[in-house]
């Protein structure tokens, strides 16, 4: 059926879509929306109803079918969305709306439905929140323009002033109209939009914007700014005669390169018809999107001073043939980096285990190189930060053990990779991601007209786990208790494998006043995950209860 919608649209631009909203409530459709959020990692997380993942499919089939009823008869309504706050790079706070479970799987029925119609409108030259299009695709764009044959070299960087905030709801149902004529599809979109947020206990409404975190708003920010890319590409779509002749009249030509609300203009003109394009758009996208244009971080640069767009640094210099356009990675990624680290291995952290900081500090690492493993200078880059993180962990180490580094060294370094290890982890090493060369074109087929699979890009996260734990040092004891007993259940003495056996406290953390002091050897004992260590917590539920 996706495939089928992607064909229709593709074949014919103008055709309007009717009949979607009866695809909400199938069966499988509804069965396949929930199997998709449910591989979320953020499924463990509860909306403002208190219900998550693992509750929801207690009573799975139940749930999906009085979800399906809901909507069958429209009497589905949105829960307001769970506001919190988390934490960007500058030390501000960033808004993430958190939907119910419940409106997840909506959500993404409703994305199932709609993607596979604007797929086959949207631009070649957008690349945010799309499947099988990553960030270097949008790099790669922008270094085939910036080439010394095209001579793309003025840039404007643009910034638009909160632009998930301040999407316009009523501007953005008239774009889906253009295709959509389900009123039913588009009164439940509707919905979603002016579903409320909830902070804390407080109710808000919402009378612009979609909420940053719903699985849908990716989708109608991008339909929203589509017509930005239509607006860029009235010279873009030229024929390469009609390009030359504009040349050689004096005229700029221009190609503009999205990624979600992230953009740049670049243009083969001066720097003054660059000034003259930025007023332009900011005009179009105030009079035709309400949107405001930041004209303090909307600027004109040319490409030889370099800019910064999806975190990688776009520069023209010197090169062994003549001048050559490069990527980098800026110092302010690597700032963050260390910043990252840094707050991994504070003091405050000597509490938590081993492994989970090293566990920690690999996703860490492991993200950060892989997103900048296609640029220039990147081993050195990774050299650098690996000799920094390699030191911050072995003091870390000294501090919670009380060892002088010589015994670090003794104790945790394995000599034949030259890292830190537990035995159980070892601590990646940035050189261990070789520098790459991105050889991908960036002009890629509809995925769901080609029945690709398709594939979603996940950004390292601004927010990342340190290692804390919520039992203190478990991760390190459990290896420990586990080789104790000699991975046998001390309940039922029938041996388990890591995968089935479960570490458990032999007197409840509860009974203890202070929480820590239950994370000792003396009070863990190894139990089957499933039957014993059932069995094990109901016997002590029910002995308090006597005492009670």
């Amino acid at each position: 059926m996706q495939r089928k919608l992607s064909l229709w649209a593709d074949q014919d631009k103008e055709r309007k879509f009717y009949g979607l909203y009866d695809l909400l409530y199938d069966k499988d459709w509804l069965h396949l929306a929930h199997d998709y959020v449910a591989q979320n990692a953020g499924s463990i997380t509860a909306g403002c109803d208190g219900i998550d993942m693992k509750t929801f499919d207690e009573n799975l089939e139940e749930n999906l079918k009085a979800l399906a009823e809901e909507m069958k008869t429209e009497k589905f309504e949105p829960y307001p969305v769970r506001r919190v706050y988390i934490p960007k790079a500058n030390g501000k706070m960033r808004p993430l709306g958190i939907p119910s479970i419940r409106d997840r799987i909506v959500q993404e029925a409703i994305r199932m439905v709609l993607e596979p119609i604007y797929e086959a409108d949207f631009s070649q030259h957008s690349f945010g929140f799309r499947p099988n299009r990553c960030t270097m695709d949008a790099i790669r764009c922008i270094a085939n323009y910036t080439t010394e044959n095209a001579k793309f070299f003025w840039v404007i960087e643009g910034d638009i002033a909160s632009y998930f905030d301040t999407i316009n709801h009523e501007k953005l149902i008239e774009l889906i109209r253009r295709r959509v004529k389900d009123e039913w599809l588009i009164a439940l979109i509707w919905k979603f939009l002016r579903a409320g947020t909830m902070e804390g206990k407080l109710f808000r409404d919402t009378k612009l914007g979609t909420p940053q975190g719903g699985i849908i708003s990716p989708l109608l920010a991008n339909i929203y700014l589509h017509e930005l890319d239509r607006y860029l590409s009235r010279c873009r779509v030229l024929p390469q005669k009609e390009k030359t002749k504009r040349r050689e009249q004096g005229q700029a030509n221009y190609a503009g390169v999205r990624y979600a609300d992230d953009f740049v203009i670049l243009s083969n003109g001066t720097r003054e018809q660059a000034e003259t394009l930025k007023e332009e758009v900011s005009l179009f996208l105030k009079e035709e999107l309400m949107l405001d244009l930041s004209q303090e971080k909307t600027k004109v640069t040319h490409i030889n001073d370099g800019f910064i767009f999806l975190g990688f640094r776009i520069t023209r210099g010197p090169g062994q043939k003549g001048m050559k356009r490069k990527v980098y990675i800026p110092q302010e990624a690597v700032d963050k980096l260390m910043d990252k680290t840094s707050a991994t291995t504070s003091p405050q952290t000597y509490q938590d285990s081993v492994n989970s900081k090293i566990l920690a500090l690999n996703r860490i690492i492991g993200g950060w190189c892989r997103y900048y493993q296609y640029t220039s200078r990147a081993s050195s880059t990774f050299h650098e930060i690996e000799q920094s993180i390699f030191w911050k962990v072995a003091h870390w180490l000294g501090r919670k053990f009380k060892l002088p580094m010589t015994e670090v060294m003794k104790r945790f370094k394995d000599h034949q990779s030259g890292s830190l290890t537990t035995g159980e982890r070892r601590l990646v090493k940035a050189t261990e991601f070789p520098t790459k060369i991105w050889t991908k074109r960036y002009i890629k087929p509809n995925p769901y007209i080609t029945r690709e699979f398709l594939t979603r890009e996940e950004l390292p996260s601004e927010t990342h786990w340190t290692g804390y734990e919520t039992r203190l040092g478990m991760a390190d004891l459990r290896p420990l208790i586990l080789k104790r007993d000699d991975f046998i259940c001390q309940r039922c003495g029938k041996r388990g494998t890591p995968k089935t056996l479960h570490v458990d406290h032999i007197r409840p953390v509860r009974r203890f006043k202070r929480p820590v002091d239950a994370n000792v050897p003396e009070n863990l004992q190894t139990l089957h995950i499933e039957e014993c260590h059932r069995k094990k917590t109901k016997e002590d539920r029910q002995m308090e209860s006597r005492v009670r």
